[in-house]
């Protein structure tokens, strides 16, 4: 039976227990600018004194209004959860009450109020607050707000309109109010769906981000997009790399000779270092290994991979040089490093099995590279790269490289192995020494003796 997919949901919740109030966060300052335009649309009316309500009533609605926005601005700092989670409710339903008077007020009654039938005052308040319970991005609440508004307009409508009351005008005052209670109806639904939509897509991308920055801690960045694309999974396939393993010389040695904490920072400086070199040129990090990284290059052709893997090397070479100057000066040993690279075809993605993922690649050349690490040690050599990685490179790349080449040896037989020159490391020293400069092979082969 197949292993299952990596899962990734949150492992205890939290995040989707924490997404409405992350995507509420700041709302009350987005919803001021409607929530102002409303107070003066309602100041307008207690002024001009329109709807057949007393003027009183009019500068009621309007301190109730403000004060439950003063209230919602507040209750969004409080530090009390209970009523930071109230906040949204209470703050609908206070809206909704104000639209359902703002209605009724503009409901007409008697012939000489046909025309608050059509009155923009008691239409705009309603869409505004739709749309700011809209914005929270909650569709149970944009839905409440819907349905308060759309039973009260209703309920006003059949205790307040009398056709009869407003003569000939009745049926067309009728017909319109319907028509204004259907139109809000119809923008309602339109509201939630669209709340509901954005929502998910809100979530989507708060998720995708919280799950990318998660696995980014375990896996190269570019397949930790990969996975989160493709739902939790990376699949693995045959693809041509260039690979590049960088180890840490003398690493025991160091480790005797200074205390831990020192060893384990000048490690640290080591990963960081061959990181941003690798990240810089287009490689991932695929993992550390004790004192030693491995990083592949798997973007482009063949060729573009073997002078990402290059160009890294090259410029972890020239920061390391300038490292050591820095740590020779403060009397700290120098670091030196192996390099080697190799390139063929491999299988790459994430091994799933069932108790631990993980992003790598299996193959020959895998193996070869670790045997191409070994042989480098053994002539003490800084830079070593096999012939299929120079046959990547144009006709200049021996006059650039000057590869020199290895004998063979090992059973069985290696690809065709070159020391290449690519800048000075320096040796360590002994406690509290200075390291000297060592230089890497000189061109000693001409263009022809890449195969």
């Amino acid at each position: 039976m197949p292993p299952p997919p990596i899962s990734l949901a949150d492992p205890v919740g939290l995040f989707s227990a924490e997404l409405p109030a992350r995507i509420e966060q700041g709302f009350e300052r987005r919803a001021l600018a409607p929530r102002i335009g409303v107070v003066l649309i309602l100041l307008l009316g207690a002024l001009a004194d329109y709807g057949h309500g007393e003027r009183t009533g009019h500068w009621v609605v309007l301190g109730a209004y403000g004060l439950v926005t003063l209230l919602a601005a507040a209750g969004a700092r409080a530090r009390s959860k209970r009523v930071r989670s109230w906040l949204p409710l209470a703050a609908t339903c206070a809206d909704a009450a104000i639209a359902v008077y703002v209605v009724a007020d503009h409901v007409p009654r008697y012939s000489g109020e046909a025309h608050l039938a059509t009155d923009a005052v008691s239409l705009l308040p309603a869409y505004l607050f739709l749309l700011q319970t809209g914005m929270r991005l909650r569709p149970r609440l944009a839905a409440l707000f819907a349905a308060l508004v759309s039973v009260g307009w209703a309920t006003a409508l059949a205790f307040l309109l009398h056709p009869a009351r407003l003569g000939p005008d009745g049926a067309h005052v009728l017909v319109r109010q319907g028509m204004g209670l259907a139109a809000f109806a119809v923008a309602s639904g339109f509201v939630v769906s669209t709340t509901a939509w954005m929502r998910s897509a809100a979530a989507a991308a708060l998720r995708a981000g919280e799950e990318r920055l998660m696995l980014s801690r375990f896996l190269p960045d570019g397949v930790a997009t990969e996975v989160v694309r493709t739902g939790g999974t990376a699949s693995v396939a045959e693809r041509h790399a260039t690979l590049l393993s960088v180890d840490l010389r003398g690493s025991s040695a160091l480790a005797r000779a200074y205390p831990p904490a020192l060893s384990v920072a000048w490690l640290l400086d080591f990963r960081r270092l061959v990181h941003d070199a690798v990240a810089t040129h287009g490689g991932v990090v695929d993992k550390y290994v004790g004192d030693g990284v491995l990083a592949l290059f798997l973007d482009g052709d063949a060729g573009e991979q073997a002078g990402q893997a290059l160009a890294a090397a090259e410029a972890m070479l020239d920061t390391l040089t300038a490292l050591n100057r820095e740590r020779s000066r403060a009397g700290c040993p120098t670091l030196r490093v192996i390099a080697a690279l190799h390139c063929g075809p491999v299988l790459a993605g994430v091994f799933d099995d069932g108790r631990r993922a993980e992003f790598t690649v299996l193959g020959t050349v895998m193996n070869d590279l670790s045997r191409i690490e070994r042989r480098a040690k053994e002539e003490d050599l800084d830079v070593v790269a096999s012939a299929d990685v120079l046959r990547r490179f144009g006709a200049d790349a021996p006059e650039r490289l000057g590869p020199r080449p290895l004998p063979q040896s090992g059973e069985p037989p290696l690809p065709r192995l070159f020391a290449l020159r690519l800048g000075a490391t320096e040796r360590p020293a002994e406690k509290g020494g200075r390291g000297l400069p060592s230089a890497s092979p000189s061109i000693v082969a001409d263009p022809g003796s890449v195969p």
